[in-house]
């Protein structure tokens, strides 16, 4: 079985004790890591494996999973599933790949790949998990997978066969302008990002992976395989595992070093395939082994494109039209951190579209230089060149002083990070006997155990206790979450962290009360955060993010005025078009009743968020799902039903099925069902997700409650009547008990309990409720509130019930069409 993965700081230690015992006499090794490793006998093995490779030459990349391959007979005739093999036409570190034809009178020529390596049955069952995945990727620059399987232990897929050039070759033998292997990239990036929607990453974008047809379509090809493959190979010992396989100058540095391979992997990817096309070199030209690439990418800063394009011999113009922009964007794309690349491939997308729209790039920042280099070209005449030098070199000089200080921290905060992760990670082992550990568990461990590992490194203690409190919040465990954001934020007081940080955290802590209800607190919180951040100048998408927030605090606690005028400043000062403004607003009207200018508002944030969020995003989830409730409050029920179900089903894949906003969803898909007439269909999809979230985030929390008064609405139409009004009564009697007299959930409530009463027939009884809740909530939230017209509605048919058309009609006047 394969052991823990290796952290990146682990990595990172064994390459620093690797390139110190390269200057070792051989000799003098053996000594060497016995002082350096002690009795770390894992480490030792990995720097004494590196050693080998090197003292071998390291030129195959095969070498740093187990040795290189072996050349093998050749299978030419033999039938692997439907195909047989016609002629091999290439290889690779995995395995070696053939021409293949059907064999059931299907016309259809495939590449067939033959996996070197030899699956146990376990790995077998991993692997035919992930080519299921990989063959619903469906996309124009994909090379599809068309089938795969296993016999006799030896893994193949059989994939679209492409007709076309390398996509380096493509360029250079046509000689490609730069704006036409921009595009070039906007259209591989696009297949990438629609595939990371499905959750695969490639990991392995290079040159050699892509092919241009002779229409000019780019195909990306081997598409997740590699990834299937490594995670399904269960059978490497860990201490043949030195390395992942990697290909030299287009692998991320978290794949040499052992780090996650996520969707900020194939950034890099993209990025390394870009900075070859445009400058015509590798972004580390003089790393010509895998070892020397492994050495490189952990320590040495790339170029910039523009500087490079010179060793590839491009003119003056070309490398003028890298300068700037380009220089940026790849640039941040490849990032050594993962956390500063783009955040998604769609965002690098949206990048280089920009370039060839001739909008402003997002990669670019207004820096000192930046903004002293447009002063020059607008006023030539006035400034002294000598003086200008003068300045320019000095501001450098402290730049780059500054930079350097801030890298070395934070490399050592991320080092000091994953060597405590990577403990946790440990002591979750199921060798040691802990089975069927949950994840809350490994984090209450962490807590516990953070201060006695970290106490004399306060800093990296309060950055793990927001991990901890992030991902506590995530999993609803807002108790858990608040005692660590409140410890974090304690510890960057007391040992005077930046204004920044304080208030980074600040932000963090009212979004997480928000969450958990407490509005009073999350409302003081969120100011202070906003006023400190205004304060400093900086993160106006914090801030952004924290108005809006604040926006729902005021409409929850019946502010509507302040919280409309709240949104109204986030959306100004929203420059990033993140649509998460708009979608705030668009919650607002549409609990105001304004259902018209909600719908209008929620389209809008989600053609925005579209073209800014990735399509996983739980932001954009919950814009689809705001834009589904829109149109069920407009009457539209059979159109939000798909829009309601698709979010149940990414929210699942993406959130886990008990994740609050999962169960959320759940009670919306519900709610619509009972507005289709479906009430028992309803009633059982809306009774799980509340049970569900009475578990998750306990029985008072509003989530539960809303989902306990939409369970009622809908049981109260079916044989469920007497337990449906149990329901509305609970939830009546707690929130009488929680919240002001005067609070409009309460009436809500009440009007459900009368919904019910009427349900039951019990008329005399649900009268005078149902009379009580509509005056409340005409006081509160006015006529046209959602609420307000539901118990219209159920009025009206009361008096229709019980002979009273007069009373009917002068309810049913107040019902808006």
């Amino acid at each position: 079985m394969r052991g823990v993965p290796e952290n990146a700081a682990r990595r990172a230690i064994a390459y620093r004790l690797f390139a110190q015992a390269l200057d070792v006499p051989p000799a003098e090794r053996a000594q060497f890591l016995a002082d350096r490793c002690g009795d770390d006998a894992a480490l030792r093995a990995e720097v004494e494996a590196l050693l080998a490779i090197a003292s071998e030459g390291g030129l195959e990349t095969g070498s740093l999973v187990g040795g290189s391959m072996q050349a093998e007979e050749s299978l030419t005739g033999r039938v692997f599933g439907r195909f047989r093999l016609r002629e091999p036409i290439g290889e690779g570190g995995m395995g070696v790949v053939y021409l293949a034809e059907r064999t059931d009178g299907v016309q259809q020529v495939v590449a067939v790949k033959l996996v070197s390596t030899l699956l146990a049955a376990a790995a077998q069952q991993r692997f035919a998990h992930e080519v299921q995945i990989l063959a619903r990727l469906e996309h124009p620059s994909v090379a599809r997978l068309i089938d795969a399987g296993v016999e006799q232990g030896r893994a193949w897929l059989a994939i679209e066969y492409v007709r076309g050039s390398r996509i380096d070759e493509y360029c250079d033998t046509r000689r490609l302008a730069v704006a036409a292997i921009v595009k070039l990239l906007v259209q591989l990036s696009a297949a990438v990002s629609a595939a990371h929607a499905m959750l695969v990453v490639h990991s392995d974008i290079k040159p050699a992976n892509v092919l241009v047809t002779s229409e000019g379509l780019p195909k990306l090809i081997d598409f997740g395989i590699a990834m299937a493959l490594r995670e399904s190979d269960g059978e490497r010992p860990p201490t043949v595992d030195v390395g992942r396989l990697f290909s030299p100058n287009y692998s991320a540095p978290e794949q040499v070093s052992g780090g996650a391979v996520t969707v900020a992997t194939d950034v890099f990817g993209l990025g390394a395939l870009a900075y070859r096309l445009l400058t015509g070199v590798p972004i580390y030209r003089d790393a010509k082994t895998a070892v020397a690439y492994l050495m490189a990418v952990n320590a040495e800063e790339i170029e910039r494109p523009s500087r490079a394009a010179s060793a590839g011999k491009h003119d003056s113009a070309w490398i003028k039209s890298l300068r700037g922009d380009l220089d940026a964007m790849l640039g941040k794309a490849l990032d050594r951190d993962p956390r500063r690349r783009y955040a998604s491939v769609a965002e690098f997308q949206a990048d280089l579209q920009r370039y060839l729209d001739g909008r402003p790039v997002r990669a670019r920042v207004p820096s000192l230089p930046y903004r002293t280099g447009k002063f020059v070209r607008r006023n030539a005449l006035a400034v002294c060149l000598v003086g200008l030098l003068g300045i320019g070199a000095a501001a450098g000089g402290i730049a780059v002083g500054l930079q350097a200080r801030a890298t070395a921290l934070a490399r050592d905060m991320a080092a000091r990070r994953g060597e405590f992760l990577e403990t946790i990670l440990k002591s979750a082992n199921p060798r040691d006997g802990r089975r069927d550990i949950t994840v809350a568990e490994v984090l209450d461990d962490a807590a516990q155990a953070l201060h006695a590992k970290l106490g004399t490194e306060p800093l990296v203690e309060a950055s793990m206790l927001a991990v901890i409190a992030d991902t506590n919040m995530e999993l609803g465990r807002y108790p858990e979450a608040l005692s660590a954001r409140d410890r974090e934020l304690a510890l960057l007081r007391e040992h005077a962290a930046s204004g920044r940080q304080i208030a980074e955290s600040l932000s963090a802590r009212g979004d997480l009360l928000w969450r958990a209800g407490n509005y009073p607190e999350a409302e003081a919180t969120l100011r202070g955060a906003i006023a400190s951040l205004t304060q400093l100048h900086v993160d106006e998408a914090l801030i952004v993010d924290d108005l809006g927030t604040l926006a729902g605090i005021y409409a929850n606690t019946n502010r509507e005025r302040d919280a409309e005028a709240t949104i109204a400043a986030a959306i100004a000062r929203d420059t990033r078009h993140s649509g998460v403004p708009q979608h705030q607003l668009a919650v607002l009207l549409g609990n105001q009743g304004r259902y018209e200018e909600s719908a209008a508002r929620a389209k809008e944030a989600l053609d925005l968020q579209r073209a800014y969020f990735p399509a996983d995003s739980p932001t954009l989830l919950n814009t689809v799902g705001t834009y589904a409730m829109t149109l069920s409050n407009l009457h539209r029920p059979a159109q939000a039903d798909p829009l309601f179900r698709e979010l149940v089903a990414s929210s699942t894949r993406i959130r886990g099925p008990e994740h609050p906003d999962t169960l959320v969803a759940e009670v919306q898909l519900g709610d619509n069902l009972s507005d289709l007439g479906r009430y028992t269909e309803a009633a059982a999809t809306i009774r799980r997700a509340a049970e569900a979230l009475e578990r998750v985030v306990g029985a008072n929390h509003r989530y539960t409650l809303s989902a306990w008064g939409s369970y009622a609405m809908a049981a109260c139409h079916t044989t469920e009547a007497a337990a449906g009004l149990a329901a509305a009564e609970h939830v009546l009697e707690t929130r009488s008990k929680l919240l002001p007299a005067a609070d409009w959930h309460i009436a809500s409530a009440r009007g459900e309990v009368g919904l019910c009463l009427a349900g039951l027939r019990r008329y005399a009884e649900a009268e005078p409720v149902l009379l009580q809740a509509v005056a409340a909530l005409e006081a509160a939230r006015g006529p046209g509130f959602f609420h307000t017209q539901k118990a219209y509605g159920t009025l009206r048919d009361l008096y229709a019930a019980t002979g009273r058309p007069a009373d009917a009609a002068r309810i049913a006047a107040k019902i808006r069409p």
